[in-house]
């Protein structure tokens, strides 16, 4: 017995239908908040043409130190109207870092690869005078993190600790090329945990280097964006999530778009700056930090974000095209009745 036809007019609501649930998912790659929080989220940007192109960046009081990249500089910006007071000439790209013992600069010393071979320049913040270079001994780094009273290198192979106290390397750790380049490191404690590229997540002594263990993650070559108490933020093709260093347990995950960027925290909440293929320009949102929930989001006036920090109540994110945005953080509501509001659903 032959089915009847279905009537032209219900095939074509169908199409509608799966063309709407299409759209759906593709909007799913950002975040987007009802429209009551769309009102609580961060205000227009305020924009600064710096530079023709910039990279790495930290934030110092009132300052922000950002590597010029066009002109091979490490320059010192006032936070509030983006003012250009200092440069200091660098050879190539930098890594940048500060800490209790100054601004920690590392420079890609002629090498337009994607390695850094330094010196490690360490720049008085009060003075901007360069008060030690340190060698890295031809170990190629790709970044370095500021804790406390020591400066941490990372390369593909090699993790470096260096002295603040000394302007010495004190401590290197071969980790080889077993599991791929190395991602990313973080200080948690008394241990490092560094991210590689075959999803692993290798745990060492942070005082002798020794290595303590490491547990797979299920996320495909994840750098580590930040910590979160006694976990890790890591951001792997697009995606966010919080893990135990441990165990490898991911406690939750978001999808913000195909690019992840640097995690800062501000006001109790976690912002990371992203991109998504159907968005007019970057984005910037705010997550919960227990549970990932969006709670509020902006997109950008620009793209090609290239770091981002907390300068005071602000966020300072630096672009490749040379122009930083200036991002007011708003309160909480819990704090202050206004700001940011939970949403009512979750993206």
């Amino acid at each position: 017995m032959r089915r009847p036809r279905r009537p032209a007019h219900m095939l074509g609501a169908a199409t509608i239908i799966v063309a709407a649930a299409g759209c759906l998912a593709l909007s799913a790659t950002s975040p987007r908040p009802s429209a009551p929080d769309r009102e609580r989220s961060p205000q227009e940007p305020r924009t600064f043409q710096v530079a023709d192109g910039l990279g790495a960046l930290a934030a110092v009081g009132g300052e922000v130190w950002v590597d010029d990249r066009a002109r091979e500089r490490l320059m010192r910006v006032n936070g509030t109207d983006g003012r250009v007071l200092t440069q200091i000439p660098v050879k190539g790209r930098l890594a940048v870092s500060s800490g209790p013992s100054g601004v920690w600069a590392l420079q890609a010393g002629g090498d337009y690869g994607i390695g850094l071979r330094g010196p490690l320049l360490r720049v008085d913040p009060r003075t901007a005078r360069v008060r030690a270079r340190v060698s890295l001994d031809g170990v190629l780094a790709f970044g370095l993190l500021a804790r406390g009273r020591s400066v941490w290198i990372w390369g593909p192979r090699d993790i470096l600790r260096v002295d603040a106290r000394s302007d010495r390397v004190a401590l290197r750790i071969p980790v080889g090329g077993a599991h791929g380049e190395l991602r990313g490191v973080a200080v948690r404690g008394g241990e490092l945990v560094a991210a590689a590229a075959d999803g692993r997540l290798i745990r060492f002594d942070a005082r002798t280097g020794r290595r303590a263990g490491s547990v797979p993650v299920p996320l495909p070559a994840p750098v580590v964006r930040g910590t979160i108490g006694r976990r890790l933020v890591l951001s792997s093709r697009g995606t966010l999530a919080s893990v135990d260093p441990r165990t490898g347990q991911v406690s939750w995950r978001r999808r913000l778009g195909f690019r992840a960027g640097a995690v800062v925290r501000a006001r109790g909440l976690l912002w990371v700056h992203s991109a998504a293929r159907e968005d007019p320009g970057d984005r910037l949102t705010a997550l919960e930090p227990a549970t990932g929930e969006v709670r509020a989001t902006r997109v950008l006036p620009a793209f090609g974000t290239t770091g981002m920090v907390r300068q005071g109540g602000r966020l300072w994110l630096a672009t490749a095209g040379g122009r930083a945005l200036a991002v007011r953080v708003p309160a909480p509501a819990s704090s202050s009745g206004r700001g940011l509001r939970r949403p009512r659903g979750r993206a």
